[in-house]
């Protein structure tokens, strides 16, 4: 079978196990905690590009349907367990048959196909935060129920696009809140992110690249080449790394080198050492670099070697220090330094010089570039769009994407610095807390009301999951570029267009028009908080979606719609003044 195929019977065995755990819970009974791991570690290991070792996803198959089967003995009543859950394979002969048989309930309706794929990859993201910050003795007890629920409910091919329409809203959720576990575990174990200016270039001495996301074996890395005379560099979005307090001050901690996963056959060629991949997309080795790289946690290729993690997370790297020392330093690619370390912390702390430049208008825009990069040509896009913003912008980036541009020099803003890298995709949950504190001190109904625009590369499941969370956030009129992923359809398409403004990127120019663009101001004037609700969507008729946001259920019911605005608030103990604000500028009433 091809790693393909192998990615999607693990996928299956996974949700098949997930049934059992949520049933088993159903009937109060206890799920072991090395199941709960299992099921995250499977997610990360079937996410696009992660795991291409079909020894490695076979082994992980057979030890999925074993701890199924272990489990399935446990369930009181599993009759009530979807059909599919209960396949049990003698063996891999089996496999093809019944991809064949799924990929046929699957497609029998499209948009609800695409919903599953759109949850089951921000399901994937979620477990790769949550992975990483199990990793380092961290987790949160509410994240492995969900997604073995939601899991679960995957294999119900019967299931209404509008139930799993919620499932994706939901998946947001959790994306906010594995993000914050992660940021939690790694602020408790390596400090709070600090502003950090990252040496791009290099040494003299051999060195050994870690690339991905995964700071505990960054961690065991440093930790084991103290005194060896080899020095280690970041890639990707390890980059992040460099700003946390615990980690930094290392002599031997040299740099970030090379971009994202995307330039990799040129980087790990010119870097003349080892490379240990810890996650994302790993191609298939080139000739230059095969014998000297290396897979540790989620991350594995056919004929690479495998670095075994213990149970205290940590991994032993002594093959690979030894081969380093043996090793030529790296080619100096990029000169210079950049800053990362714009984390909530430090964002909050700029929160007044913030607010000031958006009040007096210093600040007409902040756009917020995040997501993992790829190969596609079509991503130059990131690095047109900032090289044409105008100097009253600022551009806040988290995730590989800011390698298409942090070569570029914005200058400064009111004493601050016009690109601010907050770290990872994990990170977007920093930018969240600080777009949420903003709304807080501009005094703002909804994170609308700050002067953001969003725009959202769509890399790997990793950003599907951003993009939800900013969804979650209430966040609206994002831009996804390339393209949306091959699965969502056109009905799903508009429905996402439809109530939260999504849309993919134009040109460049055309997005930057539109980003600064005023709405023209309407001739009526503001709402009268004592019209009635009827007349108001009568007159505006986008005014119904905007009451429904605000969490005005009213517009549904016959006899609410007349009440006037100040009544309905009432009712739903809001603020009429709040929602009149929001009424004004949705509509374009007033002047943003």
């Amino acid at each position: 079978m091809t790693v393909t195929e192998l990615r999607a019977v693990l996928d299956l065995a996974t949700k098949s196990l997930a049934a059992v755990t949520t049933e088993l819970r159903v009937e109060m009974k206890d799920v072991p905690k090395a199941v709960d791991l299992l099921i995250i570690r499977n997610l990360c290991m079937t996410a696009e590009g992660v795991n291409s070792d079909d020894a490695a996803l076979s082994a992980a198959i057979e030890e999925t349907f074993a701890q199924k089967r272990t489990l399935l003995a446990e369930v009181t009543a599993p009759r009530v367990l979807p059909a599919d859950s209960l396949w049990d394979p003698a063996g891999p002969d089996e496999y093809a048959a019944k991809l064949a048989e799924i990929d046929e309930k699957e497609h029998e309706n499209a948009d609800a196909y695409s919903l599953r794929q759109i949850v089951l990859a921000g399901l994937k993201g979620i477990a790769g935060f949550a992975w990483e910050a199990y990793q380092i003795g961290y987790e949160d007890e509410g994240i492995d129920p969900f997604l073995q629920r939601v899991l679960q409910r995957t294999l119900k091919y019967t299931l209404s696009v509008g139930l799993l329409f919620n499932l994706s809203m939901e998946v947001g959720g959790f994306g906010y809140r594995s993000m914050g576990l992660l940021d939690n575990a790694r602020i408790e174990r390596y400090g709070s992110p600090k502003l950090t200016n990252i040496e791009l270039g290099v040494r003299t001495k051999p060195g050994i690249l870690v690339c991905g996301s995964d700071m505990r074996a960054l961690e065991c890395l440093l930790e084991q080449t103290k005194g060896t005379g080899v020095e280690v560099y970041t890639h990707d979005e390890l980059m992040s790394a460099h700003c946390y307090p615990q980690l930094t001050g290392l002599d031997h901690f040299a740099g970030n080198y090379g971009g994202s996963m995307a330039s990799q056959k040129s980087d790990f060629t010119y870097f003349r050492g080892p490379v240990v991949v810890t996650g994302g997309a790993l191609e298939e080795p080139a000739e230059a670099y095969a014998d000297r790289i290396y897979t540790t946690g989620v991350s594995g290729f056919a004929g690479v070697p495998h670095l075994v993690t213990d149970n205290e997370g940590v991994t032993d790297f002594s093959a690979v220090i030894e081969q380093a020392k043996t090793c030529e330093a790296p080619t100096e690619l990029r000169k210079g330094e950049v800053v990362t370390g714009f984390g909530h912390d430090q964002l909050y702390t700029m929160g007044e010089m913030l607010t000031g430049a958006i009040e007096d208008e210093s600040i007409a825009k902040i756009i917020t570039i995040i997501g993992t990069d790829g190969a596609d040509p079509a991503r130059s896009y990131a690095s047109e769009l900032v090289a044409s913003l105008p100097k009253n912008s600022i551009v806040m980036t988290d995730g590989s994407v800011k390698f298409r541009f942090n070569d570029q020099y914005l200058g400064t803003l009111r004493g601050m610095p016009r690109t601010m890298d907050i770290g990872a995709v994990s990170d977007t949950y920093s930018f969240c807390m600080a777009a949420l504190k903003l709304q807080a001190d501009l005094g703002k109904y909804d994170i609308n009301g700050v002067p953001i625009s969003y725009v959202v590369s769509l890399g790997d499941e990793r950003a599907m999951t951003a993009l939800l969370t900013l969804i979650y956030i209430g966040a609206k009129n994002l831009v996804v570029f390339p393209s949306y992923p091959d699965y969502m359809t056109d009905s799903i398409i508009s429905v996402f267009e439809k109530n939260f403004g999504l849309r993919t990127a134009k040109t460049p120019a055309e997005d930057v028009e539109a980003f600064f663009a005023k709405k023209p101001v309407s001739s009526d004037g503001p709402i009268d908080p004592e019209m009635l609700i009827i007349d108001i969507i009568e007159k505006y008729p986008d005014a119904a979606q905007v009451l429904m946001n605000c969490g005005m259920s009213c517009v549904t019911c016959g006899a609410a719609l007349y009440e006037s605005l100040s009544e309905a608030c009432m009712v739903h103990g809001l603020d009429p003044e709040d929602v009149k604000e929001v009424l004004d500028h949705e509509l374009g009433l007033v002047e943003d």
